[in-house]
C-alpha cells in the first residue's frame, strides 16, 4: 500500500464522517483516527419550580401503553464497513440470496467491496429475506441497511 492509497483511504473517512479505520492483511497493519475537537459541554442549571398537586397528572386510562408499541416485524441485515455492495461473486454469477429465500446465520449475503478487497458479508440472522434494498453497484456506508429478513 502506497501513500496514495493511504491518502484514499483518508478522504473517504472525512467525506463518511469516520472516526477510525482498521486494516490489517499479509502482514501489514493501517490504524487511521481521526481528532476531532471535543463536543461542547452542556451544563444543565437547575431550576427550582414549585409544582402543586394539580399540575401532576394522574394515570391516564386513554394513554397508550408502552407494551402496547410493537417491535417492527422484520430485522436488518447492516452493512459493517463503507464500500462497494455486490449481490453476486462475479457478473456472471447469481446473486447469493433473493427475496423469499431462507437464510442462517452462516450464509454468505453478499460482496461489500472495500479498497480492491472483496469481503464476504455474512447474515449473522436467521429468517426469510424479504427485500433487498441497495441495487447491485452501489456504495454503501457502515450501518446501512443492506437486506430485510423476517
Amino acid at each position: 500500500m502506497d501513500l496514495k492509497d493511504i491518502k484514499a483511504i483518508i478522504d473517504l473517512m472525512k467525506k463518511n464522517d469516520l472516526a477510525v479505520f482498521k486494516l490489517e492483511k499479509e502482514g501489514f497493519k493501517l490504524e487511521l483516527e481521526a481528532h476531532r475537537p471535543p463536543a461542547p459541554l452542556i451544563a444543565a442549571v437547575p431550576s427550582h419550580q414549585v409544582v402543586t398537586a394539580a399540575a401532576v397528572p394522574g394515570p391516564s386510562t386513554h394513554a397508550p401503553s408502552v407494551a402496547a408499541e410493537k417491535k417492527p416485524a422484520f430485522k436488518e441485515i447492516a452493512s459493517p464497513m463503507v464500500g462497494t455492495f455486490y449481490r453476486a461473486p462475479s457478473p456472471d454469477s447469481a446473486p447469493y440470496v433473493q427475496e423469499g429465500q431462507h437464510i442462517t446465520e452462516e450464509t454468505v449475503v453478499c460482496i461489500i467491496e472495500a479498497m480492491k478487497v472483496m469481503n464476504e458479508i455474512k447474515a449473522e440472522v436467521e429468517g426469510v429475506i424479504t427485500e433487498v434494498l441497495i441495487e447491485n453497484g452501489t456504495a454503501v456506508q457502515f450501518g446501512q441497511p443492506l437486506f430485510r429478513v423476517k
